[in-house]
């Protein structure tokens, strides 16, 4: 490595060069370098979401669930697949094993899922594979000064949208709401019957009426003419006006108007909305096109100023840019603790700006890395760079400060300098070697963790490595040039260090003591300590959540939602509200189907306000919604802020599952860190069966005519506005009661009859909504935890499940499992619990190479435990959990740490080159002492902005406070006791050696004695 500071020496002029032009394209890189909130993450499943035509939830799960699950059944990966069916709908998440290509997993399942055939009424499923890369970059809300009729759609779909679509970057745009309205003819029994007029001719009356038929080619007037024979409706009174007979027009007979889809309901603040979704393409700027997509949203409120207004409720690219702007910050920050560390101790402005220099320098030589590996820039390289900052400085400090030292009555020629720069070169490869060696290996993690945590480990690994060249190039050639002139006073070594050093070297069983006792701690501390998930403490927006009874009115539904509505408008810091009721198309291609007794809010508050006070004062509502649950909470961009802990409970018998579940609800309800436990178990809708007697009728028939009577039908499309219109035949008849229906008249082969002599009609109560996984019906009890306790939660389910199954408590068949997102935290540490053990490997290997010994890098290797009860006794100060976070900071302190044991132990080796092991470790310590100081402390101060640092709703905060209370403490405690225990357990490991030399030390300091004596 040395080779480098001896072409920066001889080549100055092309090292110039290379700075500048380092420094050029590290701007330019960073400018072009496309902005992101998230790396580009698949979620490990995939949704599957199909919706009915009024089919109830036994229906839906018997023609379309159960097909799909048995169609899914040879896909390669597949985890297991959770099914969640309701009136008119249908909802599978297909969960995979880590590793699972997802992109092919997904196609797999569009290709199965195509050969399967499906009700007529049901839509083909939507397959969506969610990536964090496809995150909407902006969610933006068309509300109209009229109701949203065919002229505003029109508006929308041939002005609005294609301005959207033309902004450069932009890769998708999608809509959501504002239905077609339908004509609808609702016909008068009596008045038909007086017309003479079957109803049958009805179901036919559009027929031919609107069409373009070619006739043909005929010569007129000596040229080649096409015929062509046009019918047209193309208005509502086209339509009344259509002939019956020779005296009545379907006027007469019904009432023949325009009517609004109340399947679902989408309202933004009252009004119905159509809500726009904009993605960008896969190599644009996401804060570059929300900012024109906001910009345009302006525009079109200038342009359509009375006929329509555009609102932006969700810019991603505001929460980019905050997020950006706030790690930048955080950056230079900390690279200016950084520097004032460094001058307090040089005392020298040329020194301190020598050294400093490999801050900016290393940062965009990074930055030309990233882009060079297509990383993009986001909260976590962002993070990966902050917490990186402190270390881009280690290299530079020993090489200044060794050349600094060694300058005192020497001149700086280039072979001195590369003489200083030698001495050092090997302790700061290998630090730098090991610390990359740790983070290189998160490459290797698997699944969505890899996805996540790979462009951190990209980044540290690209800025170490950098800082690396830049301290064997251009600080030996800076110093070379600038420290000329720099007046250099011996420096004093203090004698309290070396006193406490000698003193323990001398009594080694305290040191050894000291060590068993941490590492004794640092086990029975982590085994006590509560070991969560990363908890989403900022809010996005509000969610709130309506809950009926299932079989509940839609007038009811209908209420609820308009008393909300006038509570959110009359609460202060609300700024904006969506909600959506029911379901349709638009809703399953997001996969977001849901039951329609539900009613989801998502508010969003204005700037300064208080989430978690806003969202209490609307829970005080639920007095008010006696026939609905009410719920509030802060979310973000996993959803609602709260963390769960989810038990499956499976079975062959639906009764002994309920117990079961009855079972687990009672134990978790004790259990420390939960919070609150809610099951699955759906109430039961009122439903009325027919049964038809066989040797009687038809069933099919009998289906068949009661759809016709009590169902609308559609009977042909029209153009009115130019848009295509559904017009449909309402309901013949109307019932109210189970009575009515039996009542009903009904034409079978044998002329008219009631449906009760025919068939049994029964009122019964079955599911609302069905859930099951891999084809067997369930239930699920989840939990609401405290997120510092969720994995401790996890582990005291586990036990229980354990002792459940030995006494066999569910009885046989039965059976209980832990599943969903606490599974995934757990196995997320426990992949960087194994990441560790193989990063020790690696340094470990490292340090055998670099040092060639294994008694030196054995004691190199004891700092970890003493960095890990420094992390622990932060975490536990700091109120903190063992969480995602902390874990990848207590990976990094395997690197960290090990750089200053490395910077010590590499000076003893080459003194014991002239001196013996004790003389060698007492010039090393006091040699190295303010060196290691420095690094270690510019290291904690530059991750010091981490502690206060802001933390996004919108992102998933794994580079935050509890990865910077890990490495600050971590730190500062193993670089204390490194300097003490290291040095003992070094000269322990040589003990021979060192007491051989200490006995031919007496022996010569003896017969020294004596040759004074004899003279």
């Amino acid at each position: 490595m040395i080779w480098f500071t001896k072409w920066a020496l001889r080549n100055r002029p092309a090292l110039v060069f290379s700075v500048i032009a380092s420094i050029i394209f590290g701007i330019f890189s960073y400018t072009s370098i496309p902005m992101e909130l998230m790396p580009a993450a698949d979620q490990p499943y995939v949704t599957i979401s199909a919706v009915g035509n009024g089919m109830d939830a036994v229906s839906m799960d018997e023609q379309v669930t159960q097909p799909i699950e048995k169609a899914l059944t040879g896909i390669k990966g597949k985890r297991n697949v959770v099914a969640e069916t309701g009136n008119n709908f249908s909802q599978m998440t297909v969960t995979f094993e880590s590793g699972t290509n997802l992109k092919e997993a997904k196609q797999q399942i569009q290709d199965s899922i195509s050969m399967v055939n499906l009700p007529n009424g049901v839509m083909e499923p939507y397959v969506v594979l969610l990536n964090t890369s496809q995150i909407p970059v902006v969610y933006l809300g068309l509300t109209f000064d009229k109701e949203i009729g065919n002229k505003e759609l029109n508006l929308v779909d041939n002005d609005i949208l294609p301005l959207f679509k033309d902004i450069k970057g932009v890769g998708n745009v999608m809509t959501y709401g504002g239905k077609n309205s339908q004509v609808s003819i609702k016909v008068d029994a009596v008045k038909l019957a007086a017309a003479q007029y079957p109803l049958e001719k009805l179901y036919t009356v559009l027929k031919g009426k609107n069409a373009s038929v070619a006739v043909g080619e005929q010569t007129l007037n000596d040229q080649e003419t096409s015929i062509i024979v046009t019918g047209k409706l193309e208005s509502l009174e086209d339509i009344q006006n259509l002939q019956l007979n020779k005296s009545t027009k379907l006027k007469d007979v019904a009432d023949v108007a325009m009517e609004k889809n109340t399947t679902s309901i989408t309202h933004m603040n009252g009004k119905n909305f159509i809500e726009i979704v904009v993605q960008k393409d896969s190599t644009s700027n996401a804060v570059t096109v929300g900012k024109q997509v906001a910009d345009l949203a302006k525009e079109i409120n200038k342009d359509y100023k009375g006929t329509l207004t555009a609102t932006v409720f969700i810019n991603l690219a505001d929460t980019v840019l905050d997020s950006i702007n706030s790690m930048t910050r955080e950056v230079l920050t900390g690279a200016l603790f950084a520097t004032l560390i460094i001058w307090l101790f040089l005392k020298s402005f040329r020194m301190t700006l020598i050294t400093i220099i490999s801050i900016p320098l290393s940062l965009c030589i990074t930055m030309i890395l990233l882009s060079f590996f297509g990383v993009t820039l986001n909260i976590l390289t962002l993070g990966g760079i902050a917490v990186s900052v402190g270390r881009l400085v280690d290299d530079s400090i020993v090489v200044v400060e060794n050349i600094f030292r060694r300058k005192q009555g020497n001149e700086l020629t280039p072979s001195f300098i590369v003489e200083a720069v030698k001495e050092v070169v090997a302790a700061i490869t290998s630090s730098t070697l090991t610390t990359v060696a740790v983070f290189l290996p998160m490459t290797l993690a698997s699944g969505s963790l890899r996805d996540l945590i790979a462009p951190f480990a990209i980044t540290i690994t690209c800025s170490l490595l950098s800082s690396l060249l830049v301290a064997l190039t251009v600080v030996p050639a800076l110093s070379g040039r600038m420290m000329k002139n720099v007046k250099t006073k011996e420096h004093k070594a203090g004698t309290f260090y070396p006193s406490v050093l000698r003193w323990s070297l001398n009594h080694k069983w305290l040191p050894i003591v000291l060590s068993v006792v941490v590492v004794i701690g640092a086990v029975g501390l982590f085994a006590k300590m509560p070991k969560g998930s990363v908890d989403q403490k900022d809010s996005a927006y509000l969610s709130v959540l309506l809950k009926y009874q299932n079989g509940a009115k839609f007038d009811d539904i209908q209420n609820g939602l308009s008393k909300m509505e006038t509570i959110l408008s009359n609460q202060k810091g609300v700024k904006n509200n969506i909600v959506q009721v029911g379901n349709n198309a638009d809703a399953a291609q997001f996969g977001e189907l849901q039951d329609g007794n539900q009613i989801q809010f998502m508010v969003f508050l204005k700037d300064g306000a208080d989430s978690a006070k806003i969202a209490h004062n609307l829970r005080k509502a639920k007095d008010q919604f006696l026939k609905a649950e009410l719920t509030a909470n802060t979310a973000g961009l996993m959803g609602e802020n709260k963390t769960t802990v989810s038990v499956d409970v499976l079975g062959k018998n639906d009764l002994e599952i309920k117990k079961a579940a009855e079972i687990i609800i009672k134990k978790l309800n004790t259990l420390k860190g939960v919070q609150k436990v809610e099951s699955n178990d759906a109430n039961k809708k009122p439903t009325v069966t027919i049964t038809v007697d066989p040797k009687i009728a038809n069933a099919e028939e009998i289906s068949g005519s009661l759809h016709a009577m009590l169902q609308p039908a559609v009977i042909g499309s029209m153009k009115i506005d130019g848009r295509t219109t559904t017009v449909k035949l309402g309901a013949l008849k109307e019932i109210r009661t189970s009575k009515d229906l039996e009542n009903l008249e009904i034409i079978t082969q044998d002329g008219p009859v009631l449906l009760s002599k025919v068939a049994k009609v029964e009122q019964i109560q079955q599911p609302g909504t069905l859930y099951s996984k891999d084809g067997h019906h369930y239930l699920q009890v989840s939990a609401t935890v405290d997120p510092k306790k969720m994995v401790n939660v996890v582990a005291d389910i586990k036990k229980q499940l354990l002792t459940w199954e030995k006494d066999n408590a569910f009885g046989d068949g039965t059976s209980a499992e832990i599943t969903g997102s606490s599974m995934q935290s757990s196995d997320d540490l426990k992949e960087l619990g194994k990441l560790a053990v193989f990063s020790i490997g690696i340094v470990f290997m490292i340090l055998l190479i670099t040092l060639k010994s294994f008694r030196a890098s054995s004691a190199i290797l004891l700092s970890l435990p003493l960095a890990a009860i420094g992390s622990l006794l932060g975490l536990v100060v700091s109120k903190s959990s063992i969480d995602i976070s902390s874990g990848i900071g207590m990976l990094m302190l395997v690197g960290i740490v090990v750089t200053n044991a490395i910077v010590l132990v590499d000076r003893i080796r080459h003194n014991e080159e002239s001196m013996t092991i004790r003389e060698a470790i007492m010039e090393a310590g006091s040699v190295r002492l303010r060196p290691i100081l420095m690094t270690a402390l510019a290291t904690v101060f530059a991750m010091v902005p981490l502690l206060f640092a802001h933390e996004s709703a919108m992102s998933m905060n794994l580079v935050s406070k509890g990865l910077a209370v890990v490495v600050i403490f971590g730190l500062m405690v193993s670089t204390l006791l490194t300097l003490i225990v290291i040095p003992t357990f070094y000269e322990l490991f040589h003990f021979r050696k060192a007491k051989k030399q200490r006995q031919n030390e007496e022996k010569k300091r003896t017969a020294e004695n004596l040759d004074g004596f004899s003279l």
